[in-house]
């Protein structure tokens, strides 16, 4: 199942049910933050509001966009990897362009 939102908003999520893995492409969605990338995953898997949601409280986000941004030259950085609960849910991000967020760590 793929759920997607139109507009630049959120991203599109993917949605593995038998594993309980989201999984979104932060590249495919670059004119949006990592971190408000991140949030809008965790949004869509456990269906909280916003407000429920406090990225500051694990992470700082604006080193979580640093980290994984691309490099001066504008060339994505490879490798590397970060993981956090958030909201009831595990988040991996890495350095390919992939955050997952399981519902069910």
């Amino acid at each position: 199942m793929e759920n997607s939102h139109t507009g630049s908003d959120r991203p599109s999520t993917n949605d593995d049910s038998e594993d309980g893995v989201y999984v979104v492409n932060y590249y495919e969605t670059s004119d949006i933050e990592l971190s408000v990338t991140v949030v809008h995953a965790v949004l869509e898997v456990t269906g909280k509001e916003p407000t429920d949601v406090d990225l500051n409280a694990v992470v700082q986000p604006d080193a979580l966009n640093r980290i994984f941004s691309p490099k001066h030259d504008g060339e994505p950085r490879e490798g590397g990897r970060i993981e956090f609960d958030l909201a009831g849910c595990h988040v991996t991000v890495t350095g390919d362009g992939e955050v997952r967020v399981d519902a069910d760590p």
